[in-house]
């Protein structure tokens, strides 16, 4: 009879402390899950968070399948760090305005100097701008070579006897279309986007890369950000960060293609 009564109280006990809001070691029971929530999830605010990268290159599967080692090593070891990332397609004319107001985390771009109070990877991703033609068409034997190319990239040095006539475009797929029905006689261009057009009449002209251009993730200077860049470069084998590179390209291009 004793053990009953002892039951009964215990078990009024128990009630009274959960109408107070206590668990039975006496303190407040959302203490005591925050307490827990605490020990068993110390991670940091900015673990989860994506870095939001600005590109006008679509770093995409399709992509990934016709890029080039490096290429593809870089995009790879990129999307592997412990915060996600998420490319998102812009014109380069905005990659200052949204860095520096903070809309965007980083941006692809060649010359560090044009963003203020910012970081940047040493690791880059190089790609090598070169002139494209038609099968069966031979580039030295025309008096004149008509070349498309994107309206924002610089006019360089071709080295043909023949004399050059450009002509400006809005995007690669005019390119491609003007050159497949004959418009054109060559178009500057990397040789991972045109893969992806899968157009087999279109060949690489035997000439050496036009424009390099050699990119490095440009990031806000904040200290997540920081870890973040100093954490790429260390998965690419690079163990310091550096604060602005010297222009190793002919061309500086800035806008990409």
């Amino acid at each position: 009879m004793k053990r009953v009564q002892n039951a009964v109280l215990q078990l009024h006990r128990k009630r009274e402390l959960k109408h107070q809001g206590k668990c039975s070691s006496g303190f407040p029971c959302q203490y005591l899950v925050v307490l827990f929530g605490l020990l068993c999830f110390p991670v940091s605010a900015h673990a989860e968070n994506p870095v939001r990268i600005a590109s006008n290159i679509g770093f995409d599967a399709n992509w990934l399948a016709h890029a080039l080692p490096d290429q593809r090593k870089f995009v790879t070891r990129l999307r592997a760090q412990k915060r996600p990332v998420i490319f998102e397609s812009l014109p380069y004319n905005r990659f200052q305005e949204i860095l520096e107001s903070g809309e965007i985390d980083c941006v692809m771009g060649s010359k560090q100097a044009d963003f203020k109070n910012s970081i940047a990877t040493q690791s880059k991703i190089r790609f090598e701008l070169r002139l494209f033609r038609r099968e069966g068409v031979d580039l030295r034997s025309l008096p004149v070579v008509n070349v498309g190319i994107l309206a924002n990239l610089p006019r360089p040095h071709v080295p043909l006897s023949s004399e050059i006539h450009w002509h400006d475009l809005r995007n690669l797929d005019q390119a491609v279309e003007l050159l497949v029905a004959g418009r054109l006689d060559a178009i500057v261009g990397d040789v991972t986007n045109i893969r992806m057009y899968g157009r087999t009449e279109i060949v690489q002209a035997d000439l050496p890369p036009v424009i390099t251009v050699n990119l490095s993730l440009i990031c806000r200077n904040t200290e997540p950000l920081r870890e973040f860049v100093g954490g790429f470069d260390s998965s690419m084998g690079v163990s310091s960060l550096r604060q602005s590179q010297p222009d190793e390209s002919r061309y500086t291009v800035m806008n990409g293609w």
